[in-house]
């Protein structure tokens, strides 16, 4: 009977060392069964092996030094530490109430390990970077700690574009020269017969529109232009040439004809006497139609886009690139100021903006044979022309 007693204490806490017992084979039970038992992440098991390397080391060194089926000590009533190996699968209790599961501790293991595999609480990284520092002065936050604002594209040209308050900071005066050139060589060309008028008619109206747009630009350029002083009347008869609606034969042919050697002579400082004052309440709406201009800046757009669609094209063409973003640049300036109605349109302006800073970066692209910013500025000009669009003139 004393036996038996000390075998199955019934005193609680031989109680509380059983309902241990129990709740490590439920554990097994659960987390065992299945496709070879739980699932450690690797980490884990490693460090679990390592755990029971250890306390594997430490029975061995134990068993050595304590007699093996050491007895119960017959006073408390627990059962006394066992030196016997234990088997990996084996669920068993030491004499301190501690259970283990073969020389691990259960107490290794996690008590809900699904519902801490699922939680996906986020871990504190710790304070961002500081800001940095530019040569300039100002402060940046470096990209990468603003969420949904990736790192600047390689090849991406990231300095600040030129101002555009000036016109000499959209277009210089060899530039403005060189269009005005462009101009009155087609004009020359065309204008000396009827059949060559006939052929050319629908081209010449936004010819003109430009050539009267850059005299204004001219008259307020802060650089040295040739026939400046005379500019306002090359405005003048640039405006006379789409006063009409331009129709094939003789009559608008000789009309456009007179007109044109006038200005040549005008350009050439050479000024025919005979010619009237032109009114001083004339601007840039006045002498050039919206239209028009755009007209001329879609020809810029596409011209780079056929004729320095590559890195070398854009390296062998970069000087017709240049003038073509300076254009581009200029016109689109023009039809944000009074008169086109637009000048109190923050959306329109928006657009425009982007339009002409776009330009200027096309214009250092090819400067600097940086073809990578080149097709991402040109690209630019194509989308935001295409959304202004989209919101004014297709509406």
């Amino acid at each position: 009977m004393d036996l038996l007693l000390q075998e199955f204490p019934r005193d609680a806490e031989s109680r509380a060392d059983k309902n241990r017992t129990c709740f490590a084979w439920a554990a097994l039970l659960i987390f065992g069964i299945g496709c070879g038992g739980p699932a450690i992440p690797s980490a884990e098991r490693a460090a679990t092996d390592s755990t029971a390397s250890t306390a594997e080391t430490s029975d061995s060194l134990s068993s050595s030094a304590t007699p093996d089926n050491s007895e119960s000590d017959g006073t408390s009533g627990k059962p006394t530490s066992t030196t016997a190996k234990h088997g990996r699968g084996e669920v068993w209790v030491d004499e301190n109430g501690q259970t283990w599961f073969g020389n691990v501790p259960m107490d290794a293991f996690f008590d809900q390990p699904y519902t801490v595999a699922s939680d996906a609480t986020s871990i504190d990284k710790g304070d961002p970077p500081p800001p940095v520092i530019s040569s300039t002065g100002s402060t940046e936050i470096p990209s990468s700690t603003v969420t949904g604002i990736p790192d600047t594209p390689s090849g991406t040209d990231t300095t600040p574009t030129a101002s555009s308050d000036s016109w000499g900071d959209l277009i210089s005066a060899a530039e403005l020269d060189s269009e005005v050139k462009t101009i009155r060589n087609f004009l020359n060309e065309n204008l000396q017969s009827v059949g060559t008028y006939n052929s050319s008619m629908l081209m010449i109206p936004p010819k003109a529109a430009t050539l009267a747009a850059l005299a204004g630009v001219a008259m307020e350029h802060p650089n040295a232009v040739t026939w400046k002083d005379d500019a306002r009347f090359v405005r003048d008869l640039a405006k006379q040439m789409n006063s009409e609606t331009l129709r094939s034969g003789p009559k608008d042919q000789k009309r456009l004809l007179g007109l044109y050697e006038a200005m040549s002579d005008t350009l050439n400082r050479s000024r025919p006497a005979g010619l009237e004052e032109p009114p001083e309440s004339d601007g840039f709406a006045e002498v050039s139609e919206m239209r028009l201009l755009m007209h001329r800046v879609a020809e810029a757009e596409k011209r780079m886009k056929t004729e320095a669609g590559t890195t070398s094209a854009m390296t062998s063409r970069k000087d017709m690139v240049a003038q073509e973003a300076a254009m581009m640049a200029t016109l689109v300036k023009i039809v944000t100021l009074p008169g086109y109605g637009y000048e109190d349109d923050p959306a329109f302006k928006g657009y425009a903006n982007e339009v002409v800073q776009a330009a200027l970066t096309i214009k250092g692209a090819a400067e600097g044979n940086d073809f990578a910013t080149y097709e991402l500025a040109l690209t630019k000009v194509s989308t935001t022309c295409s959304n202004c669009h989209s919101d004014y003139k297709n509406n």
